[in-house]
């Protein structure tokens, strides 16, 4: 196994960029306020469903059009090459705000009327990602910038991938609450096929700015748990064994003078390289969590599920979501026997007007799927769903 990659980053510098010293801080930042600390039924689906107007499906179709007509390749979708009327524009532009600034989660309703094929639903949701926030990540394990997540627990194994595994996308057990670790500011998702009446795969999410007012003033522990830079997280490579990461899971923005002055919670917690998952285990040289850790785990789970709300949910949806506030779980869909035909299209993205600051110790983290001329990736069709482009873990 090679040398492991620790942090050398205190959880001072984690929760505080401007930090100097290398002790757990003796207090936590304060209660945080505002419409994005919600429970259950206070996120009310009329609030944060859009719908498009018949007029603006004509549009956004309009726009498919108009860039396949381009001849230019996907990574090319933009404002520019995906031109939308100024309402629309204005429309879609208005839900980063409502990422940021609101209750963290937004719905576009009604372009499954649109009746795209499967080459014009990745660039119309492509299309109008880019008017919500204009940077899409990219993972530099594969130049994975969209990715299929979909039931491939039927498909073939190829004999080089026998003992690889399937990602968190690609299978359907059910998956505790988390967000996706250093992926994007965004999680933007696209229902293709919901995949039928009663048959699960039903969409959980939470306020994680309500489970940290909870925790501050019952178990506040937890949360100097998740400050800790010393999280052991397995981080797959491609061909070559495994290498340990430590951090931290809980990060704060840090302050701003001025109208934002505030301290943001950032919650990057995710179980997968942390425990391993049903068809991916962890490698066995890998430290197990500590008493502390595997408590913080649970003490986030449990509020989870208590301050939760179901998402709804129709086939053609356009789901965004802020993934450092806002944690998602989905239950177990599909069978044994059949395939799904539940399928999502996801991308990561970040809007740079309205992106919250991150704190410097793990900055490069937070940015890298957003470097600069890295090739992008987005694909029609999943026809790879093995560890190959399955990037490091970071989702489920």
């Amino acid at each position: 196994m090679p040398k492991s990659i620790l942090s050398t980053r205190s959880s001072v510098e984690s929760l505080q960029s401007n930090a100097t010293t290398h002790t757990v801080p003796d207090t936590l930042a304060p209660a945080v306020t505002g419409p994005m600390v919600w429970e259950g039924d206070e996120l009310d689906p009329a609030k944060y469903i859009i719908h498009l107007h018949p007029s603006e499906i004509q549009n956004i179709r309009a726009a498919v059009i108009y860039f396949k007509l381009t001849g230019l390749p996907r990574s090319a979708i933009s404002k520019t090459t995906f031109p939308l009327d100024d309402g629309l524009a204005s429309k879609l532009s208005a839900i980063s705000a409502e990422l940021h600034d609101g209750r963290g989660i937004s719905v576009l309703r009604g372009l499954d009327d649109a009746r795209f094929n499967d080459e014009e639903a990745v660039i119309a949701f492509a299309g109008i990602c880019s008017y919500v926030a204009a940077l899409r990540a990219t993972d530099s394990y594969a130049n994975q910038t969209l990715s299929h997540v979909r039931d491939a627990t039927h498909d073939t194994v190829p004999h080089w991938a026998k003992d690889i595994g399937l990602a968190g996308s690609k299978i359907t057990s059910a998956m505790d609450f988390h967000s996706d670790r250093f992926s994007g500011d965004i999680l933007a998702l696209h229902v293709r096929d919901d995949g039928g009446v009663d048959c699960g795969g039903e969409q959980y999410f939470t306020s994680f700015w309500k489970i940290y007012n909870e925790l501050l003033e019952t178990d506040p522990q937890v949360l100097e748990t998740m400050a800790e830079p010393n999280w052991p997280f397995e981080l797959k490579q491609k061909d070559r064994d495994p290498y340990l990461e430590l951090g931290p899971t809980l990060f704060f923005s840090p302050r701003r003078s001025g109208v934002d002055s505030s301290s943001k919670p950032i919650c990057q917690l995710v179980k997968a390289p942390l425990l391993g998952s049903p068809r991916i285990q962890r490698d066995p040289r890998m430290p197990d969590l500590t008493v502390q850790q595997l408590h913080a785990l649970a003490a986030v789970e449990a509020l989870a599920k208590r301050f939760a709300t179901k998402l709804q949910r129709r086939k053609g949806d356009v789901q965004f979501v802020n993934n450092l506030s806002i944690l998602h779980a989905r239950s177990a869909y599909g069978s044994a026997t059949e395939r799904s035909s539940r399928h999502l299209l996801r991308m990561f993205l970040r809007d740079p007007a309205l992106a919250w600051d991150k704190p410097a110790s793990c900055k490069t983290n937070f940015d890298d799927p957003f470097t600069p001329g890295r090739e992008q990736h987005i694909p029609i069709l999943d026809l790879d769903p093995w560890r190959r482009i399955s990037g490091r873990e970071s989702h489920g």
